[in-house]
């Protein structure tokens, strides 16, 4: 406006007639895009006005005000008032260039707040703005040397297209962080505590010497935080400068700090109008009086109260507090004055995003009902129940207050939905299958029911499979759910891919009910009916034989070996060799049982019982799980045992987005079956070791009856299992809604499975091939006994990234103790499990 104002003085005075004149007619020269009729229209004088300095002089501040123009000039022409003007250009274009910091849409949309945009006047002051403003962005990132230019590139029809060039600059790094007036804390706890650090060889990785304004905000944040915990309640940052190098790419803090004196906690009242008994409050009271005084208590008790207020109806209850600080006897008295305001209700709950998931299979989830008292307590379990059914990336939930309706509020609930299940047509590879065709659809919300549907059709090298299974979450309206399944296997004997010589085809289906106990706890029983054919191949080991003999099993072919020499008895054949003793006389070879069959019927009740507190299916960051697994065969089956499994695992955030996890399983059988064994290597046990390699091993059938040693004996599993590792969860470096489909990790870990019961293996084992017998019982109570001294261990890294066919998991492990006999593999992958 000031420029306005002298441009329209200056205007003023360029009028030829200095005397008042009546328009006898207004033209406007110099218009390229505007028409006459459309400025004549701004202009508060008409043809036939009498004009003077100060009808002329508000003339032109009506065009200047239009911001349609860059220069404006009036004069008097034989009675004709003529402005004489040079419109601004219209942009055509923006083009962003250099720009990796700044996303595009956020650069437009801070563009058109300043009203630059494609088909906007260009204002030109805008852009110096635009310069400044963006630099200073740059410079709060602690990137000092970045540089902002704008090109403008006429245009026909008195039009411009802008070019933004962006030279973001690097990141200054901070060098020295001196702190001054400092007694209580050393420096480098001091420096600990700060979110920005000085550079160091971590700093190559952590680039947290980089400078922020905001992480410099935080840092100073922590440093008072720091001192006001340890009771310095007068403690004050005199001040805190930033030096820059010349080059602008190093940064020196410098801050100065006043410490004061430590305070402990005096009285604790609890004023207002409390609606609770005094000695109810206390009970929220975590700090006692004479202790020293922490701010961090302090609060943690208000978050307390408002929470047992929350919880009661008084959702927005308030809570202050007022320190009464004595400085002779450094005492803090405290005293929490409430006002819990009118209790609340929810009146609806309204929820957005869920464009496939059914709106009922978001409500069954909810604690907090409309028309109930709103509880912080259930609208965050409501919350904590939508994440766990693993349908939805993110769940948001914002109570808003109801206009005119104090006592009412409503509950919005944004939900971004994410991939709850796989379709797959693949042909794949997997090192312990061999060549794999697979088609199958998995759906964890099956159209939007929130019912789990699994169909899986595959055929390996290995094995044939065939499942069907569907799960009803909520058969009852109080969440008791039903599930079905339905499967048929069919391995094979292959040499190249098989752990264990025999194939077990199997046929059953089930059905199993679940019933919640509480929000985290759940039971649940099903029945089982299991039609099981075992096959064995030549090699098999004499475990598994000795299995099958003593439960109804038949010899299904026959082997024959030489019990002495194979000599050729005519010099004139040597290729015709006969089997003869140690007197040369001919003898007939020995023929020994080698391939076998077993048909097991099984009827099997199978119990569970879990605890979970986990906030997420998916890469939680919190919480604990617990399972118990039981599975019986019933009376009337054709083998009966007993199989228990424990495993949990627990998460603890420790900050800056790292996790820490451990986890552990155990297993215990009773007259298990060879086939229902627990096995220990490789993922989900003890990575590094190849999968199920490792515990009881005994040497194959035909090496056994010729008295020979078996170089590759057969793993066979045992009736105990134990394993337990930890894993720390690593935050990811770059971001994007991908970044949280990763979950990079550090693992240690160990396992082994044992044979407690030996009940299995008979007669006399032959394992050096000195034939010397050795017997069957007692190898297994001298060699697979449980005995810690024979676990297993192995440290490593890893990384699981849920792709659209799944989890797909890879880790490089190194064994720490294996031994002779060990199968080791440091590099392994798998689809379909996380860690």
């Amino acid at each position: 406006m000031p420029l306005a104002l002298v441009s329209a003085m200056a205007a003023v005075q360029q009028v030829q007639a200095a005397d008042e004149f009546i328009a006898r007619d207004i033209r406007v020269d110099g218009l390229v895009r505007l028409t006459q009729q459309n400025v004549l229209a701004l202009l508060p004088i008409n043809s036939g006005d009498r004009v003077n300095d100060p009808a002329i002089a508000d003339s032109i501040r009506a065009l200047y005000a239009s911001n349609l123009f860059d220069d404006i000039q009036a004069s008097n022409q034989d009675g004709v008032l003529v402005f004489k003007v040079i419109e601004r250009p219209v942009i055509s274009k923006i083009n962003f260039k250099g720009n990796k910091l700044i996303p595009k849409e956020a650069l437009a949309d801070g563009l058109k707040k300043m009203g630059l945009a494609e088909g906007e006047v260009l204002k030109k002051s805008a852009l110096q703005t635009l310069e400044t403003e963006l630099e200073q962005q740059y410079a709060q990132q602690g990137r000092y040397d970045a540089d902002i230019k704008v090109e403008q590139v006429a245009q026909p029809n008195n039009r411009v297209e802008l070019n933004i060039n962006f030279n973001e600059g690097k990141p200054a790094k901070v060098f020295d962080i001196n702190i001054i007036g400092n007694t209580v804390f050393k420096e480098d706890d001091i420096k600990q505590a700060f979110a920005v650090k000085e550079s160091g060889w971590l700093s190559v990785i952590s680039r947290n010497d980089r400078y922020a304004r905001e992480k410099m905000s935080a840092s100073l944040e922590s440093l008072r935080a720091l001192y006001l915990n340890k009771g310095y309640i007068n403690f004050d940052i005199n001040s805190s400068n930033l030096n820059l190098s010349e080059d602008k790419k190093h940064i020196f803090i410098e801050v100065s700090v006043n410490e004061g004196e430590q305070f402990k906690f005096g009285e604790t009242k609890f004023l207002g109008d409390a609606l609770y008994k005094t000695e109810d409050l206390q009970a929220l009271q975590i700090y006692k009086d004479g202790t020293t005084y922490s701010q961090e208590k302090v609060n943690a008790v208000k978050q307390l109260l408002l929470r047992k207020y929350g919880n009661a109806g008084y959702y927005y209850a308030e809570v202050n507090v007022v320190p009464e600080i004595n400085n002779e006897t450094h005492i803090v008295d405290l005293n929490y004055y409430i006002n819990p305001g009118q209790q609340v209700t929810v009146r609806r709950i309204n929820f957005t995003g869920n464009t496939k998931t059914a709106d009922e299979v978001l409500r069954r989830e909810m604690r907090q009902m409309e028309g109930a008292l709103a509880s912080n307590e259930k609208i965050d379990l409501s919350k904590v129940r939508l994440e766990r059914t693993g349908f939805f990336s993110k769940v948001d939930v914002k109570p808003v207050r109801v206009p005119n309706l104090p006592d009412q509020m409503d509950l919005n609930i944004d939900v971004e939905e994410q991939h709850s299940g796989t379709s797959t047509l693949a042909v794949g590879y997997s090192q312990n299958g061999g060549i794999t065709f697979q088609a199958g659809l998995s759906q964890t919300n099956f159209m939007g029911t929130g019912n789990r549907v699994s169909i899986d059709l595959s055929r390996s090298e290995t094995q044939d499979y065939y499942n069907l299974s569907v799960t009803d979450p909520y058969f009852t309206i109080d969440g008791v759910s039903r599930g079905y399944n339905m499967y048929y296997r069919k391995t094979k004997l292959n040499d190249d891919y098989n752990v264990n010589n025999y194939v077990t085809d199997s046929i059953g289906g089930g059905v199993t009910f679940g019933y919640p106990i509480d929000e985290n706890q759940n039971i649940s029983a099903g029945l089982n009916i299991d039609q099981t054919k075992v096959t064995t191949g030549a090699y098999v080991s004499t475990y598994v034989r000795d299995y099958l003999k003593a439960h109804g099993g038949k010899t299904i072919g026959t082997s024959t070996y030489c019990d002495g020499e194979w000599k050729a008895l005519d010099k004139d054949k040597p290729d015709d060799l006969s089997c003869v003793d140690t007197a040369g006389n001919v003898k007939d070879l020995t023929a020994f049982d080698s391939e076998f069959e077993g048909k097991f019927l099984t009827y099997n009740l199978n119990l569970g019982w879990s605890y979970n507190t986990l906030n997420r299916p998916i890469f939680p960051t919190n919480g604990t799980s617990h399972r118990v697994n039981a599975e019986i065969a019933l009376p009337g089956s054709d083998v009966e045992y007993q199989k228990v499994t424990y495993d949990a695992q627990t998460y603890f955030p420790l900050g800056r987005d790292f996790v820490l996890r451990g986890y552990g399983k155990l297993g215990y059988g009773n007259d298990l079956p060879f086939y229902k064994n627990f096995y220990a290597g490789g993922f989900g046990s003890v990575r590094g070791y190849d999968n199920s390699t490792l515990g009881p091993k005994y040497p194959g059938v035909t090496y056994n009856e010729r008295k020979t040693k078996d170089y590759d004996p057969e793993e066979v599993g045992g009736n105990a299992l134990v394993q337990f590792g930890t894993e720390l969860a690593l935050p990811v470096p770059f971001k994007g809604d991908w970044a949280r489909q990763i979950r990079p990790v550090i693992f240690a870990e160990g396992a082994q499975v044992f044979d407690t019961d030996c009940s299995t293996a008979t007669g006399d084992l032959y394992l050096d091939g000195s034939k010397t017998p050795i017997n069957a019982k007692q190898y297994c109570k001298d060699n697979n006994d449980f005995d810690f001294g024979n676990m297993r261990y192995s440290v490593g890294v890893g990384f699981t990234w849920i792709t659209m066919i799944g989890p797909l998991s890879l880790s490089y492990a190194f064994p720490l103790n294996d031994k002779p006999g060990d199968e080791t593999k440091n590099i392994q992958f798998e689809i379909g499990r996380t860690f």
